[in-house]
């Protein structure tokens, strides 16, 4: 008697294809389900193996065209026998299930992933081919960090410009006056320019900080007096200027600030965007949207950092706006509170994964 062996996708495809190519005459000794693959960075595949035996048929039935019904797959169903494990190869006991050190190992970085809200497209190039080293925490926090872009161009040679964009409560104007006072400490002489004249107490509490560190502030109302202001402030090497909040469905305000935000020269302006550590990815990505209408968004300053549990959800909306960070804030003391953003600083901000990092206060150099 003849033994035949057929491996496909499915025990109804191997069926198929063993009538296919032996006609009637097949018939199903055994079947092997099985997978290949598998683990959380491979993709695993379901195998099917049936081995057959020949009868002998008679000749008018080998001109018929083979055909596979279900009652076909029912009877071959029931001839179908399931293999002895202990007879199978090593191989095939490997193929068949997931090492139990791999099963561990995909469960924890899949824990990790959500602790810290890490999703969308940053997950996806996270376990795309990620290969675990002898530590798996250090692995997977370079592949998540690395995947990030630190913006150093613009900590030590910024452009003349720097306006601050983000949403209501974001910390802009806090964040700009650390930045203010850090650039000031190495040598640098900032001024600030505040756009905001609707919100109450708004340019008090820019000039507050001004004041408190000797340097100049000025209140812009209009378009009218974005120039007059540079004009004044000629002197100054760097011009720090606040906007306000914007919700989308402001249309008065929205054009207001997209008048003001034209006067300003292209090539000596940077938009930097304040983004909450403790605000979704999607909201974040939602608001760098909106404002990209109007103004391109050339570097990120994640805030409130002492607000949230990782800075996971900041990370996604950075590899998802492909753009690169530049600051870091994490209180509300001026300056104190603020980091400058390196590949050290950020992996602070990762849950589980920081382990023996210690804070470390970033210095312009």
């Amino acid at each position: 008697m003849k033994y035949v062996t057929i491996v496909s996708d499915s025990y109804e495809k191997a069926v198929e294809e063993a009538r296919r190519k032996y006609g009637s005459a097949v018939r199903v000794h055994s079947r092997r389900d099985f997978t290949v693959g598998g683990g959380l960075f491979t993709r695993k595949r379901r195998r099917c193996e049936i081995t057959c035996y020949l009868v002998e048929e008679k000749e008018d039935s080998r001109k018929k065209e083979p055909s596979v019904t279900r009652q076909d797959l029912a009877e071959f169903e029931k001839e179908a026998q399931t293999p002895d494990p202990g007879k199978l190869t090593r191989q095939e006991q490997l193929d068949t299930t997931q090492p139990a050190r791999q099963l561990e190992t995909d469960r924890r970085v899949v824990e990790i992933l959500d602790d810290n809200d890490i999703s969308m497209s940053l997950r996806e190039h996270v376990l795309d081919g990620f290969e675990p080293g002898e530590d798996l925490f250090l692995s997977l926090s370079d592949r998540i960090i690395s995947s990030v872009e630190i913006d150093h161009a613009n900590q030590a040679h910024p452009l003349r410009y720097q306006i601050f964009l983000g949403p209501t409560g974001s910390g802009k104007t806090t964040t700009l006056a650390k930045i203010a006072s850090l650039y000031k400490n190495v040598g640098r002489s900032p001024a600030v320019m505040c756009l905001d004249s609707y919100r109450v107490g708004a340019f008090e509490q820019v000039k507050a900080f001004a004041d408190a560190f000797s340097i100049p502030a000025l209140l812009v109302r209009d378009e009218s007096e974005v120039l007059p202001a540079m004009d004044r402030l000629a002197s100054y090497d760097l011009v720090l200027v606040d906007t306000m909040g914007l919700s989308p469905n402001d249309i008065a305000l929205n054009m207001k600030l997209r008048g003001l935000l034209s006067v300003f020269p292209a090539k000596e302006t940077n938009y930097l965007m304040t983004c909450p550590a403790n605000m979704k990815s999607e909201d974040l990505l939602r608001q760098f949207r909106h404002y990209s209408q109007y103004a391109k968004v050339t570097s990120l300053i994640v805030t409130k950092l002492d607000e949230s549990s990782s800075a996971g959800s900041f990370l996604t909306f950075a590899y998802e706006a492909k753009l690169p960070v530049s600051f870091c804030t994490d209180g509300q003391l001026v300056p104190d509170d603020l980091k400058q953003a390196s590949t050290l600083v950020l992996m602070q901000y990762l849950k589980g994964l920081n382990a023996g990092i210690k804070p470390v206060l970033g210095q312009l150099t």
